[in-house]
């Protein structure tokens, strides 16, 4: 494989994890504002309505947030 093709497919990975990271933060961000029991039960109400391969990341993110949290 050339150089070019290499510098080519290593930027594009480069930016699409920066894409992703920054997306992610913002729904971190997002989830952060559910912060009493009510709201939060309400949200994993709506999850549970989901099927967990599309809603794995945010339940991920939610419990991260409760570690960090103490609960």
């Amino acid at each position: 494989m050339e150089l070019r093709t290499r510098l080519l497919i290593f930027r594009c990975d480069y930016l699409l994890r920066r894409a992703n990271h920054r997306r992610r933060r913002r729904l971190a961000a997002e989830l952060a504002s559910y912060t009493s029991h009510a709201e939060l039960n309400e949200l994993y109400a709506v999850l549970d309505t989901y099927p967990d391969g599309q809603t794995h990341e945010i339940r991920q993110i939610l419990r991260a947030q409760a570690i960090r949290r103490g609960r």
